[in-house]
C-alpha cells in the first residue's frame, strides 16, 4: 500500500504563502465534515508540489485549531495520507 508522509513541523517544505492564506482562509469558513472530505481527498495521491503543501499544511492547522485530535494520522512530527478517515467524538480515526 502507498504511504504519503510529510513533516511540515520542520518546515522543511517550501511553499507559497499566498497560496496557503487562500486555503487557509477556506478552511477557517469550512465546516468539519468537508475538512475531513479535504482530508480524505489528499488519500494515496501520489502528486506533490507547493500547492499540495500549502493546501495540507492550512488543512491540518485548521484542524488542531479546532480541536481535532490527529494521533490516529500524525505523530506529532509526521502526518500521513495513507488512509481514509472519519471524525469521531472530535478525532481523527482511520476507517479503511
Amino acid at each position: 500500500m502507498w504511504k504519503i508522509t510529510f513533516n511540515f513541523k520542520k518546515k522543511n517544505v517550501i511553499m507559497n504563502h499566498s497560496l496557503y492564506n487562500k486555503f487557509a482562509a477556506q478552511f477557517a469558513a469550512a465546516t468539519l465534515p468537508s475538512l475531513v472530505e479535504s482530508f480524505n481527498r489528499q488519500v494515496q495521491s501520489r502528486g506533490f508540489n507547493a500547492a499540495r503543501a500549502a493546501h495540507d499544511q492550512a488543512l491540518l492547522a485548521e484542524l488542531e485549531r479546532r480541536g481535532i485530535d490527529l494521533s490516529d494520522v500524525s505523530d506529532g512530527t509526521t502526518t500521513s495520507f495513507a488512509h481514509h478517515v472519519g471524525l469521531e467524538n472530535n478525532r481523527l480515526v482511520r476507517v479503511d
